[in-house]
């Protein structure tokens, strides 16, 4: 019993260092620069009825293209995931697939939110005040 629960933790050692050293290889010659520029976008003030439903309309319909788009990209990890268990022949084969299912997901999540920074809050009703939120850290 022993020996086969040495024999499980160095399969264990060997999947980890696998699923963690690869990435990190394929990383290891790429140099990324980085440049962030900060968009500051003007909101025009909202005066009739007339305009607020045409920016509310136009904020939803953006919204719904960003939860359709996380949505499917949801459903391609799902799929993805699904047709690499079903080739999997053994447990690291496993492992790898649902790394990169988790790693699918996350990317999604990232971009959705990054979608949803850039379209801001809805817009507001004339005669409404905006509501400011305050986040203390």
């Amino acid at each position: 019993m022993k020996r086969f629960a040495q024999r499980t933790i160095a399969s264990v050692a060997i999947v980890a260092a696998c699923a963690l050293g690869t990435p990190a290889l394929a990383f290891a010659g790429t140099t990324t620069t980085t440049t962030t520029t900060t968009i500051v976008a003007k909101t025009p003030v909202i005066t009739t009825m007339k305009q607020y439903r045409a920016a509310e309309k136009l904020y939803l319909a953006r919204l719904k293209v960003i939860n359709l788009t996380f949505l499917a990209a949801v459903d391609t990890a799902k799929a993805n995931l699904a047709a690499s268990l079903n080739a999997a022949v053994n447990s690291s084969a496993r492992v790898s697939a649902r790394a990169t299912y988790r790693f699918a997901i996350t990317e999604a999540t990232i971009a959705r939110s990054n979608a949803l920074t850039l379209l801001g809050k809805p817009p507001v009703k004339p005669g409404h005040k905006p509501t400011v939120t305050t986040t203390t850290f």
